[in-house]
């Protein structure tokens, strides 16, 4: 059974614990608020103090006003819908939920929630004003008898401050339809469960791995924060935290002239000149027990001093099964000990790193192979608990599966994930294509893929968010092949992209794989020109624009 993850249970009424369900005067950013704002509410909760939704083929428009919220994918394009409530200064709260009522009942598929910047206003927002996707705090199903959806958003919440959210889902066909509270009804709620009277919480400060910091500010009485939300303090943007998760936004990255004999320092800076914009991530590929990584020109790429990159790096084991090295194979160990002692000794900054990347299609599914998927989990393990044993203690790991559709039916599939002790990120590899057939379809299809013959399969995303709720996601490696006969599809899929990442924010981080012959195929961006512009207006976009912190 795939599982959402922990829920906190949230009882509403009377009992040990004290409901308390209040608002104060909403404030722009992640302002305080002195006494005295408490505003009236019911036992159904605070109102939102703004809300709307963006249209991303009307990125102008802004929808305040209106009576609804969208969500999903209509004529006009991705809807995403966005919130703002205010929250007492009464004490931390022991559980918090979101709760919003459909106008109509729609389809099955997921909705997500995520914090994101409070520093919008609702008479102003619109697509190109939207704050990024900061962390995703729930999950939730929903069906055609869904009548109300409740989020647990206990995390985000903090007393006296204004909390932000956006409302998303990974389904492309589609939309939800909310009451927004400017309706007559079913308008949407923040309920607060806080503990009895005495037995309050001091105030935690928030957490800068989950939002950009602001300089606090508190309002005098009678504020109009709707109306003067310039006076108050901008967030700041969107940065990295110890595991290189953004508090915003997305990582964006490439393994440049993949499969060629081209220099990789060269072909990353001809990438990123071509491209416009530099990479975050410099995707690089290690074999065997030969040389020790990272080498002098990786650490040369993510040192520079102009553009500091991060290092995604990616060994595969040679000259032992995985259940050799599981066993602690000496000539692995023996390497892996001198790898970690070079890393410790000549690398001081954290880096992505995996194993044995796509293991599916190496998988051995019978006893003594020594590759079964047991034993390649247990073979992660053991590398990472040795490489951080022996120094390399910030190594950010990575699960990457190769996410063929065929092996996720395996009965094996689940038994290949080392555990969440050793696994910081769960990425997978996935690549278009611009002929009809397998793999044919847009930058959703391409995320999210599908089985027509497992009807079951909910699509990798879905898989992912719903698995492993508490990991970032990444894709480690994607593409779309170059066709001759269908030359504008590339172009086509990063034009999709702009809109369609709004489905997906969980991805924090995007890897582009470039290769002018993969076994045949070609995925460089710049072939036709159009798929060059597209791919640049993809990568330009703000959701992109994240700082890297060590």
């Amino acid at each position: 059974m795939v599982r959402i993850g922990r829920r906190r249970r949230i009882a509403i009424g009377a009992g040990a614990a004290a409901v308390v369900l209040a608002v104060v005067t909403a404030g722009y950013g992640l302002g305080l608020f002195g006494d005295g704002f408490v505003a009236e509410a019911d036992e159904n909760g605070a109102p939102a103090r703004g809300d709307a939704y963006t249209v991303s083929g009307r990125p102008e428009a802004n929808t305040g006003e209106a009576t609804e919220l969208h969500v999903g994918v209509s004529e006009a394009g991705v809807s995403v819908t966005y919130l703002r409530f205010a929250v007492a200064d009464a004490g931390v709260p022991t559980a918090a939920r979101l709760r919003l009522e459909l106008v109509e009942p729609a389809g099955h598929g997921l909705l997500e929630v995520t914090q994101v910047d409070s520093g919008w206003t609702e008479t102003a927002i619109n697509l190109l004003e939207a704050p990024p996707f900061g962390k995703v705090l729930d999950t939730r199903r929903v069906s055609p008898e869904t009548t109300t959806v409740a989020f647990d958003v206990t995390e985000a919440v903090v007393p006296g401050r204004t909390v932000a959210f956006a409302v998303t889902t990974p389904a492309t066909g589609e939309l939800w339809r909310l009451h927004s509270r400017e309706a007559d009804t079913g308008v949407p709620r923040l309920q607060l469960e806080l503990p009895p009277q005495g037995a309050r919480s001091p105030v935690p400060q928030p957490s800068s791995t989950t939002q950009p910091t602001v300089r606090p500010t508190v309002p005098p009485d009678g504020f109009d924060a709707e109306s003067r939300a310039t006076d108050q303090q901008a967030a700041a943007g969107c940065v990295t935290d110890a595991l290189l998760v953004p508090t915003c936004g997305s990582l964006l990255g490439v393994a440049p002239g993949a499969h060629s004999r081209e220099d990789k320092t060269k072909a990353l800076l001809r990438f990123e000149a071509d491209t416009g914009r530099h990479q975050h991530i410099y995707h690089g590929y290690h074999r065997g027990r030969g040389e020790v990584f990272p080498t002098a020109a990786e650490i040369a790429l993510a040192s520079d001093p102009e553009h500091p990159r991060v290092l995604f790096l990616n060994w595969k084991p040679a000259g032992a099964s995985w259940a050799e090295i599981a066993a602690g194979d000496p000539a692995t160990d023996e390497y892996l000990d001198e790898l970690a002692a070079h890393i410790a000794e000549n690398f001081d900054r954290p880096m992505f790193f995996t194993v044995h990347h796509e293991p599916e299609d190496d998988v051995r599914d019978r006893e003594g192979s020594g590759y079964t998927a047991d034993d390649y989990a247990a073979m992660y393990r053991h590398v990472v608990e040795r490489l951080r044993a022996g120094g390399a203690d910030r190594l950010v790991t990575v699960m990457v599966y190769m996410a063929y559709l065929k092996w996720t039916d395996m009965p094996w599939h689940s038994r290949l994930y080392p555990g969440d002790d050793v696994v910081d990120w769960v990425g997978w590899d996935t690549y278009g294509y611009s002929d009809p057939g397998h793999g044919h379809g847009d930058f959703a299809e391409l995320v999210n893929r599908v089985s027509d013959a497992d009807p079951d399969w909910p699509g990798f995303y879905n898989w992912a968010a719903t698995t492993y709720p508490d990991k970032p996601l990444m894709i480690a490696e994607w593409g779309v092949w170059y066709s001759e006969d269908n030359p504008l599809h590339q172009a086509a899929v990063f034009e999709d992209a702009i809109a369609q990442m709004s489905h997906f924010p969980r991805l924090k981080a995007m890897v582009y794989f470039e290769s002018e012959n993969a076994e045949g195929r070609d995925s460089r961006v710049d072939v036709e020109p159009e798929g060059l512009d597209s791919y640049r207006r993809f990568v330009g976009s703000k959701h992109f624009a994240v700082d890297l912190r060590w």
